[in-house]
């Protein structure tokens, strides 16, 4: 019984506290819609330099748990037509490189699929597998891209699922 109660108490603590509430609340598809907007917003108000150094901090709000970012699963990321990416919210190692040939564990050329659709179509969401920067497990993700108004890139985040 003293176990029982024991092992119980346990749970109980886990499962309340705040880390293991924040590893498993996912952000939605509507929530990166809605970071995708600001983030628009943004690059209209500030224009692109001023948003790509914003957007490549790590503790911008676009990139932590914020007013924009409820959940703080979510980041920023941008491809150009080559693949190119001057911004990653998560990965500062990534910034900079052309990353169309990435794939995933199954293969997925993730980038290109993102690139090939948001030129083709404006926006798009994507389905592949990624390592959790919360989780730190390789997880289902749809990432979404949309084309920048007047620009020659897309600005992408996505969702854990």
């Amino acid at each position: 019984m003293r176990k029982t109660c024991l092992a119980f108490a346990l749970g109980f603590i886990v499962a309340a506290s705040p880390l293991y509430v924040s590893a498993t609340e996912r952000s939605t598809e509507a929530e990166a819609l809605a970071l995708i907007q600001k983030a628009q917003e943004y690059i209209k108000k500030n224009g692109v330099e001023k948003s790509i150094v914003e957007f490549n901090k790590l503790d911008s709000p676009f990139n932590t748990t914020s007013d924009i970012n409820k959940k703080g699963d979510l980041y920023l990321y941008t491809v150009d037509q080559k693949g190119y990416q001057a911004v990653h919210g998560k990965n500062p190692k990534i910034v900079g490189k052309t990353m169309l040939d990435m794939r995933d564990q199954d293969g997925v050329y993730l980038i290109k699929e993102l690139v090939e659709k948001c030129f083709a179509n404006g926006k798009a969401w994507v389905a592949y597998r990624w390592p959790n920067p919360i989780s730190k497990e390789l997880e289902r993700k749809k990432g979404y891209v949309e084309r920048v108004p007047g620009q020659d890139f897309c600005l992408g985040t996505g969702i854990y699922y």
